[in-house]
């Protein structure tokens, strides 16, 4: 397999990889576009890195920064797999549809929701100080941190140890929000 910069070109977040629980312990995501790259990574509220710079397709990797390689597995219209040593890592592509340029007024710190994913209900979620709880864990106890990012038009909430999740858009007050894993989820929220 050979891949050329039009088969990566785009936005790619990690959603899951192949370890026994499939949830990668920190988020990331990747935008390439004509032979430069940029990378958000998030793994709780001590480590947090953007980068960016050049990168190169040779024999099934990209090269970025001229040091960093990482190996193509498979690519699709929709998944990219990049593969270490231990690990073999799924992105999915982020499509533009999912931009929003409203969501900047859409507020989610210090406030209470209610939550559906695919038609089903969850417990209650808060937003507070770069932390989610959830309706049975008070944020004392909460170790679920998150960070929010603008990544290449997406609004992007990041998490560890959860599938991300780019907000989408607030619709009779109800903010729309997609999750990617294995599927992707089209998720709900309404303040409470």
């Amino acid at each position: 397999m050979s891949c050329s910069n039009q088969d990566i070109d785009g936005t790619w977040i990690l959603a899951y990889d192949d370890s026994k629980n499939s949830m990668p312990n920190f988020s990331e995501v990747f935008t390439f576009k004509n032979g430069e790259f940029e990378r958000e990574s998030y793994s709780g509220p001590t480590y947090y890195e953007k980068t960016n710079g050049n990168f190169k397709l040779e024999n099934n990797t990209v090269k970025l920064n001229d040091s960093t390689i990482l190996s193509i597995g498979l690519i699709t219209n929709d998944s990219l797999t990049l593969v270490d040593e231990q690990t073999t890592y799924t992105l999915k592509k982020l499509n533009d549809t999912l931009k929003s340029n409203k969501s900047n007024k859409i507020y989610i710190n210090g406030k209470k929701f209610g939550v559906k994913a695919d038609g089903l209900k969850f417990s209650n979620v808060s937003y507070l100080n770069d932390k989610i709880s959830f309706e049975s864990q008070p944020f004392e106890e909460s170790h679920n941190y998150y960070k929010r990012i603008n990544h290449n038009g997406f609004d992007i909430i990041l998490q560890e140890y959860a599938i991300p999740k780019i907000i989408k858009e607030l619709h009779n007050d109800t903010i729309i929000i997609y999750g990617f894993h294995k599927k992707i989820y089209k998720i709900k929220m309404w303040e409470e």
